[in-house]
Formats: structure tokens, C-alpha cells, sequence
């Protein structure tokens, strides 16, 4: 019974991992990172989405999509946290578009 569960639980972890690093749109986006600050800046065709909930995550500082300027083809937090951070946001093109959780060090 532990031995089906073990195997049940890696399934579900390698399911979610995959599906984590398709979500991942580097093809689509840059992300630079530099002093306190975090930029986006969609690629070719695609453009930021500005009604996704975008965030920044690092240690018990949440910062929500409020403090990003956006415009079409960027988005920057200014006064992002020092350290490892998770940054959630979304870039689109037509009708199709891409979130993406990516994992940073903010200098």
C-alpha cells in the first residue's frame, strides 16, 4: 500500500513539474533583473497582460500587480526585494495567451 502511494505521489509530482516547465514561456518573454529591479519585455508578436494578476513573491513580501508599470510590450517593479523571488505574470499574442511562474534572484 505505501509502495502505491509513494509511486501515485511521484506521478502526481512529475505530472505538476511538467506541466510547470511548459507554462514556462521564455520564447515569448525576457526577464532582467537587476538592483531592486524587475523588467519583462514581451518578444516579436506578443504583448503583456495587463489583466492578469501579476505578482512577485519573496519571503513573506507579497507584491501585487498595482505596484508593476506596465505598457504593450513591458512590465517593471521598481523596489523588488533582495534575494529569491517568484515572479507570476502572463504575456499574449491573438487569441493565445501564456502565465508563466518563473523563480528569480533579485540582486
Amino acid at each position: 500500500m505505501r509502495v502505491r502511494l509513494a509511486s501515485l505521489g511521484l506521478c502526481v509530482l512529475t505530472s505538476i513539474l511538467t506541466m510547470a516547465g511548459a507554462a514556462q514561456a521564455d520564447n515569448e518573454f525576457d526577464v532582467s533583473v537587476s538592483s531592486g529591479k524587475v523588467v519583462v519585455t514581451a518578444k516579436g508578436q506578443w504583448h503583456i497582460n495587463k489583466d492578469y494578476p501579476w505578482k512577485l513573491v519573496s519571503g513573506d513580501t507579497k507584491i501585487d500587480k498595482s505596484k508593476f508599470a506596465m505598457t504593450d510590450t513591458q512590465a517593471t517593479l521598481n523596489g523588488a526585494p533582495k534575494g529569491a523571488a517568484h515572479l507570476k505574470g502572463a504575456v499574449c499574442s491573438g487569441d493565445q495567451c501564456k502565465p508563466f511562474d518563473k523563480e528569480i534572484a533579485v540582486p
